[in-house]
């Protein structure tokens, strides 16, 4: 069982230190795409429109919920690896070779140093890359939601231009508004909300414009998406082999180790923090999709067909065609991240555990 619990120890080393190469090599790219995404987030925190804001308390709520769950899971993490693992006195928490004699003093003190700031160091390195990397896809999923409803605001005559100035009713309402008991009404978004207020001064307010600004800003962010998955595609299909792997061999050890209750609690852990990933990048890849497959519905509710301009007709083909067309993301370039990606690999992860569970009590 030591085994297993290196294997589990080196495979998520693997993905830690995998993400902290790609995100040093993709520095620039990442720094880009945080202004990208993040400068329309500001724009949208500064509108005046009820369900913008709804929305975006909702988000900065699981934001932070998830920061918090992330830093706890770094550290429950880090205390099953050096505290619940059994080992003997004098051992270090993880076997390890080094180029002098660990079993005198001060040699141990200095080898239990530096595993502990590797481990430190892996785990705040991991946190931290998991949040900002699903905050890019929370946040361009934001995006998409406003402009799904922005489509839908297009006719300057039945929807009005969001405002400059909060009113009195607005500020009250955000005051009040809960997140747990949040209706749909609540989050509707009802006027058309500019994702840059540097252009509320050179604004000529028509269906047109209104489609046209919707067009541009689905281009953009269909950059951001593609800017992301040329970033992340490599560490998702790690990620993905790792959380299968620490799922089935895990799953293997609380069947074995049912009376070890350091090994089941070890155990429970790492299947659980594999477990989690694969949930939280699949989730949020799945509402990332289902918003730009809304697009093409919301487009066709904008009403176009009230508006008899020439070359109308060929703007939104043209638009409709552009939103018929994916925007997800993928592993490696094959697995899209969605809840049916989700469950066929746990699908496997269970096809793997039965396989290992089975010839193990046969060689019994």
């Amino acid at each position: 069982m030591t085994v297993a619990d290196d294997g589990c120890f080196i495979a998520g080393w693997i993905v830690t230190y995998f993400k902290i190469y790609k995100f040093y090599t993709h520095r620039h790219k990442i720094g880009k795409l945080i202004d990208d995404i993040h400068d329309p987030v500001d724009a949208l925190r500064q509108s005046c429109d009820l369900g913008v804001l709804t929305t975006m308390k909702t988000y900065m709520f699981f934001d932070a919920l998830d920061f918090y769950l992330f830093s706890n899971c770094a550290v429950t993490l880090g205390a099953a690896l050096v505290i619940l693992v059994p080992r003997e006195k004098g051992k270090l928490p993880v076997r390890a070779i080094f180029p002098f004699d660990i079993t005198k003093s001060p040699m141990y003190e200095l080898a239990l140093f530096i595993q502990l700031y590797t481990l430190i160091f892996g785990l705040i390195s991991v946190a931290m890359e998991e949040f900002i990397s699903l905050g890019f896809l929370r946040w361009t999923t934001l995006q998409l939601k406003v402009l799904s409803a922005n489509y839908r605001n297009c006719d300057s005559y039945s929807s009005k231009l969001s405002d400059l100035y909060l009113s009195q009713d607005t500020y009250k309402a955000i005051q009040k508004f809960k997140i747990l008991d949040a209706l749909d009404e609540d989050t509707e978004i009802t006027t058309f909300v500019e994702f840059d207020r540097r252009k509320f001064g050179k604004i000529i307010d028509s269906f047109k414009w209104r489609f046209k600004s919707c067009v541009k800003h689905h281009q953009r962010i269909t950059h951001i998406i593609d800017d992301l998955n040329d970033v992340f595609d490599s560490c998702l299909i790690v990620q993905f082999a790792v959380s299968l792997f620490l799922i089935c061999l895990n799953g293997f050890l609380i069947v074995m180790c049912a009376d070890d209750r350091k090994k089941l609690i070890s155990a429970f852990t790492y299947l659980a923090v594999g477990f989690l990933q694969l949930l939280y990048w699949c989730g949020f890849g799945n509402e990332l999709s289902f918003q730009a497959n809304s697009l093409t519905a919301s487009q066709w509710m904008s009403g176009w067909e009230n508006w008899f301009e020439i070359g109308m007709k060929d703007l939104v083909t043209t638009a409709m065609i552009r939103t018929m067309q994916p925007l997800e993301m993928r592993a490696g370039g094959i697995f899209v991240l969605s809840m049916d990606t989700f469950i066929n690999i746990l699908k496997s992860s269970y096809s793997v555990f039965v396989l290992m569970t089975t010839v193990t009590s046969d060689g019994k």
